[in-house]
């Protein structure tokens, strides 16, 4: 074994330093989608500017995706968010942890519910009424559960859908305005789109509208 002066196997290796690598193309990609979303929010999902009770409320549930369009999407809810008087999110536990390194502020009104069919509606419902001084509101809501039509006999409805293609059609019918969350990223992601701005819904005001079913008994719940 030598001593020294012969060739080290790390010799023809090149170092640099940390700092000087370029930045991960997937994680600018991603830092680019969640901050368009969060602009596009702010300029375009505005509140109506009357003095109605403003209520955000956002099914974790309904709106799962890949890490990077979910940050995405929260970023965008984030904008609408700080506008709101009342932000409520719910989601079944793994929901909730999934959206928690993004929810930011939104955290402190976010509640885990166990597994089961419709209880985090039913939450954001019931907050929606506790938290009401009864009198008219607007609603932005990220759901494509038919349940929230009932919403619309209290004012404004805006339906921030995960897929519209999926939409229940009750809610689709009771909605003002409905924004299509995946074709939305699809065009801010730089991929052919046709979403520019939120859309009339066709339906609002429609006969087509069903009586809403009886409230069930409150889920159980924590906040996150």
């Amino acid at each position: 074994m030598g001593l020294g002066g012969g060739v080290r196997e790390d010799d023809d290796l090149e170092w640099v330093r940390l700092p000087d690598l370029p930045p991960d193309p997937v994680a600018v990609a991603q830092d680019a989608l969640a901050d368009a979303m969060r602009a596009w929010g702010a300029a375009h999902l505005r509140w109506d500017g009357s003095d109605r009770e403003r209520f955000l409320l956002v099914d974790l549930d309904n709106i799962r995706a890949d890490p990077a369009r979910l940050r995405a999407r929260l970023a965008l809810l984030s904008a609408v968010a700080a506008e709101a008087d009342h932000v409520v999110l719910a989601g079944q536990d793994g929901a909730v942890r999934r959206a928690q390194p993004w929810l930011g502020a939104m955290a402190e009104t976010t509640y885990a519910v166990p597994d089961g069919a419709d209880l985090a509606d039913h939450v954001l419902l019931d907050e929606a009424r506790d938290l009401s001084d009864g009198g008219p509101a607007q609603f932005m809501v990220a759901s494509n559960d038919g349940i929230f039509a009932r919403l619309a006999v209290r004012g404004p409805l805006t339906l921030l859908s995960p897929g519209a293609a999926s939409l229940n059609d009750r809610l689709r019918d009771a909605a003002d305005r409905i924004v299509d969350l995946g074709e939305l990223e699809a065009l801010l992601g730089g991929r052919p789109a046709r979403i520019p701005a939120p859309r009339e819904a066709a339906g609002r005001g429609g006969a087509r509208r069903t009586a809403a079913r009886p409230a069930t008994p409150r889920a159980r719940r924590r906040r996150r």
